[in-house]
């Protein structure tokens, strides 16, 4: 992940101090779903239970598809979502997951209103 870039995009946020929400979509080659749900079962946990500027986190599966993924998150404030990025747990899974999706993941973020 290039969180430099997000970085930068702190100029960008409200003034207040919003919740931010980010939707992370991932494919699974084929063959591989199994081994990409169970390490996004775990992070979500991971996430949900490590980090106390994330209010939820949770895994879904596209209806219809074995292999498309999106992870729904929710942070405090920015500095919440940064700290995020900034995990050994993230950087873990990104390392175990990459080899087993189909395309690069694509990142939504969203500021709460």
């Amino acid at each position: 992940m290039v969180w430099e870039v997000l970085r930068e995009a702190e100029a960008a946020k409200p003034t207040k101090r919003a919740a931010v929400c980010v939707i992370v979509r991932a494919e699974a080659h084929e063959g591989r779903r199994e081994r990409v749900e169970k390490l996004l079962r775990a992070y979500a946990y991971q996430v949900r239970n490590a980090e106390l500027g994330c209010d939820s986190y949770l895994v879904t599966r596209l209806i219809g598809s074995e292999h498309h993924f999106a992870a729904h998150g929710r942070f405090i404030d920015w500095d919440a979502f940064i700290a995020h990025g900034e995990t050994e747990h993230l950087h873990a899974l990104m390392e175990q997951m990459t080899p087993h999706l189909a395309t690069p993941i694509s990142i939504e973020i969203y500021f709460e209103l």
